[in-house]
């Protein structure tokens, strides 16, 4: 399918011609003039899948035999296209959360149907897939994403993604007995290896903490409790926002994490996988979106965070601060939606808007003569509201003598995996290694004699003969 894409201050629309599908760009078009030759070359796309089906129901099976050299027990004639979208109803829908479904779906949309979507699934090939990698990786295009830089090439993590997906269609062909074999299986994906997020050392971190702690300043103090949270309860960015007052149990000193705060296509509120806890008030009918608080991707997420005395006062602090706002300031015009962390008017705060609130805290004290050292300068602007979630769980790994269970618990983990690769390491405690070595042995080599080795040394000392009347004994 056509899409469109910023470029130069300007509009391009990329789109595929020609029985290879190869990628087309024209530029320097106005916003309505590309959505116009988005939707004709989107026309032409339909128009020539069509005839490309009805071409291959008029063709005659070959006399060899190679034509469905892959087909199984139950073939089919479906398109990689036809195929995928009954998969995603059939099968998305049931499995998948709903942010792994929109992506999942747009990623099919923007860079397989294109290429492949016109083949027939039982004659997609190792070696033709190998080749639309390539493709991806060189010479494709990546569709820009309304709000976010857009990159140059297709990333390998996307290609891992993407390959995510079709492999586990093609199981499912093969479960189906589509094909006897899933072609994928032996494709060669680019390599990736995962980024290491910047974050900053826990000590370094509770200077920002300190920075922010100002109760005069209502959005100022709103952030500051945001980075407590998340850096006492190992928090996410969605979990932050989503905690009502109803989960904050100040007898028990307890938050309890069971909701995310989202936005989910209005399309997909019926997923399966999908519990929606509270929707908020839509302030436009005509967005595709609503805001939600929805269930966690696993079981693991929920949890109950134990709170310390000083996170119990600064909850109760921006309490009386939030109902002194409603009683002097806005009244019956208040949006309560019983959030803790939310805008002056009640409504809620996106993750993406903690993430611009806590970067420009950095650029702040940047500005200020704050010189950060547990981030290289050049990776400061890396680092995110996120990544106040790894700090956390150093701060946790140090405190609990590495006790890898407690911290998995602490920050919602499945995995003990993640706690290792959310946790950092930095030079200082190399440093505090080394010197606690030094230590151990310098206190190793002062040590004394115990009292009792001590007397029997002194008696020994007093009794030469004694010696000589315990070796005799023993022979």
């Amino acid at each position: 399918m056509a899409s469109v894409i910023p470029r130069n201050g300007k509009y391009a629309v990329v789109y595929y011609e020609g029985e290879d599908r190869h990628q087309k760009m024209k530029s320097g078009l106005s916003y309505t003039q590309a959505e116009k030759l988005k939707d004709r070359k989107t026309a032409e796309e339909k128009k020539w899948r069509e005839q490309k089906k009805k071409d291959r129901q008029n063709a005659k099976p070959k006399e060899d035999g190679t034509a469905n050299s892959n087909a199984g027990d139950n073939p089919t004639e479906a398109t990689v296209t036809e195929f995928l979208e009954d998969f995603i109803v059939k099968y998305g829908t049931k499995h998948w959360g709903d942010s792994y479904f929109s992506s999942s779906k747009s990623k099919m949309n923007n860079y397989v149907y294109p290429y492949l979507g016109h083949h027939r699934i039982v004659d997609v090939t190792t070696k033709m897939i190998d080749d639309y990698y390539d493709f991806l990786i060189k010479r494709c295009v990546p569709v820009a994403n309304r709000g976010s830089q857009r990159k140059k090439r297709v990333t390998p993590a996307a290609v891992h993604e993407i390959h995510k997906v079709l492999r586990t269609a093609f199981n499912q062909a093969k479960r189906w007995k589509n094909i006897r074999q899933n072609p994928f299986l032996d494709a060669d994906v680019p390599e990736h290896k995962s980024k290491e997020r910047p974050a900053f050392a826990p000590g370094e971190f509770e200077k920002i903490l300190d920075y922010t702690n100002d109760a005069s300043d209502y959005e100022r103090y709103t952030i500051h409790v945001a980075l407590c949270i998340q850096y006492y309860c190992t928090t996410r960015g969605g979990e932050v926002g989503a905690l009502q007052w109803t989960d904050y149990n100040p007898k028990e000193r307890t938050l309890h994490i069971y909701k995310a705060l989202d936005r989910v296509d209005k399309k997909h509120l019926d997923l399966p996988k999908l519990k929606i806890y509270y929707t908020f008030p839509i302030l436009n009918p005509y967005n595709k979106s609503v805001t939600v608080l929805k269930s966690p991707k696993t079981e693991a997420t929920e949890r109950f965070a134990r709170l310390n005395n000083l996170m119990v006062e600064k909850l109760n602090r921006m309490k009386a601060m939030q109902e002194e706002m409603v009683d002097t300031i806005f009244g019956d015009y208040y949006q309560d939606n019983r959030l803790i962390i939310c805008q002056p008017n009640g409504r809620p705060i996106m993750p993406e808007q903690l993430n611009r609130k806590f970067k420009a805290i950095i650029v702040e004290m940047r500005e200020n003569g704050h010189e950060f050292t547990s981030v290289p300068e050049n990776l400061l602007d890396e680092v995110v509201f996120h990544s106040v979630r790894a700090a956390s769980a150093t701060k946790k790994m140090q405190v609990s003598n590495g006790n890898i269970k407690a911290v998995m618990r602490a920050g919602g983990w499945a995995e003990p995996d993640m706690v290792i690769r959310y946790s950092k390491a930095y030079e200082d405690d190399q440093v505090d290694i080394a010197n606690q070595m030094e230590d151990d042995y310098l206190k190793a080599g002062d040590a004394k004699p115990p009292a009792d080795t001590e007397e029997l040394l002194r008696i020994i000392q007093s009794h030469p003969d004694l010696i000589t009347k315990l070796l005799a004994a023993v022979k």
